[in-house]
């Protein structure tokens, strides 16, 4: 077991957003799906695999629990070490930023994030966004630095790393390409909608 005596007391209640709902361990958690994400190998995936079960076995807790794996086990510590509820944060924030009625107004929904892949559906704010666009019946696009999976059926996509030839020029100008993407999505909002450009 981990001594956790020294650690300062958590107030009554401690509630922790995440933004995933990957668990600790196994092939849904935090060290198969987003090592690779962060340029981990397969060897050093399963060195983290090895740390991050052997702290779950010292340190108790649920590291099955949906958001365990959340920021690399952040998570768990919190659930585990300091007996924080794990709470899917992007429904909490969409309420206290009224998205639905933000939704409910527009006549376009762009969302985004660096890379979007499957994981971008799977409790984080881009699939979050697009779920309530889809309920409202509002069109969406992803605007995405790079793309690492099918995009959900009718959303369009445009990614930096296409419009600037490569992920290299991308990155060295972002703010050029998302202007560019931002006219290219306003001349096919004007034009034909839905469409795909990666």
């Amino acid at each position: 077991m981990i001594d956790t005596s020294g650690l300062r007391p958590p107030p009554a209640s401690v509630i922790c957003l995440t933004d995933v709902t990957a668990p600790l361990l196994g092939p849904a958690g935090a060290a198969a799906v987003f090592g690779p994400q962060k340029g981990a190998t397969p060897g050093q995936v399963a060195r983290l695999e090895a740390g991050l079960t052997r702290l779950a076995g010292l340190l108790g807790g649920d590291p099955g629990a949906p958001g365990a794996g959340a920021a690399g086990g952040t998570g768990y510590g919190l659930a585990a070490g300091w007996r924080a509820v794990i709470t899917p944060g992007g429904p909490e924030l969409a309420r206290l930023a009224g998205l639905g009625q933000a939704i409910a107004a527009a006549d376009l929904v762009i969302t985004g994030e660096g890379r979007f892949d499957p994981t971008s559906l799977a409790g984080k704010t881009a699939g979050l966004v697009l779920a309530a666009a889809a309920d409202a019946g509002v069109p969406a696009a992803i605007v995405a630095g790079d793309l690492g999976g099918p995009p959900p059926a009718g959303v369009a996509v445009l990614t930096l790393a296409a419009l600037a030839g490569g992920t290299r020029p991308a990155l060295a100008d972002p703010a050029r390409w998302l202007r560019a993407a931002g006219q290219q999505l306003a001349r096919r909002r004007a034009g034909e909608w839905p469409g795909r450009a990666e």
